[in-house]
């Protein structure tokens, strides 16, 4: 399956600058929108090529459906050696500034006597045909627009047919790879007799997105080194402030504590100037209601009316969110 893989490399490599047939989903839910959603970040960053394209797994299912595909390529070829096998179409419509519109179709034939450009899609999945051109419908859908795109460059009265060609394997074990099996298959055209999405409104809200796009940080946690070199200087010297606080706040506080033993040996109750009051606050004892133990020791006795009480004395608090910054130990303080 070399071919396969050379393809597929050939595919990955147009993901930087460019959105394709594949991204169908995403750009349909950015046309309803009208702005980017948070879920479609990551792509585009690999887009803008701020972060790598990542390697996706090559499971049993995924590597099914590119052995079906070369297998329906090679049954095609064998009768008629005009199919192609992932041509490269790129959009002079649709494309933008920042981004390109791009298609590469399964398997496509150019028939010069019927003026037609006929364009084949190839999915391998457990679900039933109907189901699976639901959900890759937006990708058809930019199929059949960059098609019709080429179909034209060939002629005005040129035209385009897209279909799905669709293996089921609902019920089979993929794991020793695949057997053609002819029942399994159905091949249905596609049409579009209106828009499935904006596809001009999705590519002008990602361009204009894409211009003021330089940065993208995955994930709940960032290497403080990734950050812009900007922020990374302030952070540090913020950093360096709270270090020299720390050290004044221990300072003082050994101060402190040498300045109370002091006054107790003396029975000194303060000391004062013009400048400050320090004042001699002794040891107390003092009691306090536990009510989160009270009602945790209630709860277990009586769980009804304790549920009843938490409702009724309830309330909620809005509280500010805010950043906690805590200093780590250098290697000579530990």
């Amino acid at each position: 399956m070399e071919e396969i893989k050379d393809y597929k490399n050939e595919i990955a490599a147009t993901r930087v600058g460019s959105l394709g047939s594949s991204d169908g989903r995403m750009l349909a839910q950015i046309a309803s929108l009208g702005l980017v959603p948070h879920s479609a970040l990551k792509r585009l960053a690999v887009c803008k090529g701020l972060i790598p394209q990542t390697e996706i797994p090559k499971t049993a299912a995924i590597q099914a459906g590119d052995d079906l595909e070369m297998l329906v390529y090679e049954y095609l070829t064998a009768k008629d050696p005009r199919y192609e096998s992932n041509p490269l179409y790129v959009s002079k419509k649709y494309s933008r500034k920042n981004v390109r519109l791009i298609s590469h179709p399964d398997i496509v034939l150019k028939d010069d006597a019927q003026k037609t450009l006929f364009i084949y899609e190839v999915k391998t999945t457990k679900f039933s045909f109907e189901e699976t051109k639901a959900t890759y419908r937006p990708q058809l859908f930019i199929h059949f627009l960059l098609g019709n795109e080429m179909a034209k460059s060939y002629g005005e009265d040129w035209k385009v047919k897209v279909f799905l060609v669709h293996y089921s394997t609902d019920g089979l074990d993929l794991v020793d790879g695949i057997t053609f099996d002819p029942t399994r298959l159905t091949v249905k055209s596609v049409g579009f007799n209106s828009p499935v999405f904006d596809i001009k409104k999705a590519m002008d809200v990602v361009d204009a997105f894409l211009e003021d796009f330089t940065e993208y940080y995955e994930g709940d946690e960032i290497d403080a080194d990734l950050l812009p070199a900007k922020v990374k200087d302030e952070f540090e010297m913020v950093a360096a402030t709270l270090n020299e606080i720390k050290e004044r706040e221990m300072t003082v506080a050994a101060f402190k504590e040498k300045l109370y033993k002091f006054m107790v040996s003396h029975d000194i109750k303060s000391i004062k100037n013009e400048l400050f009051s320090i004042v001699r606050v002794d040891q107390t004892v003092s009691k306090s209601f536990d009510a989160k133990k009270f009602l945790a020791d209630y709860t277990k006795k009586h769980p009804r009316k304790a549920k009843r009480i938490v409702e009724v004395f309830s309330k909620t608090t809005n509280r500010n969110g805010y950043v906690k910054i805590d200093i780590k130990k250098t290697k000579d303080e530990e």
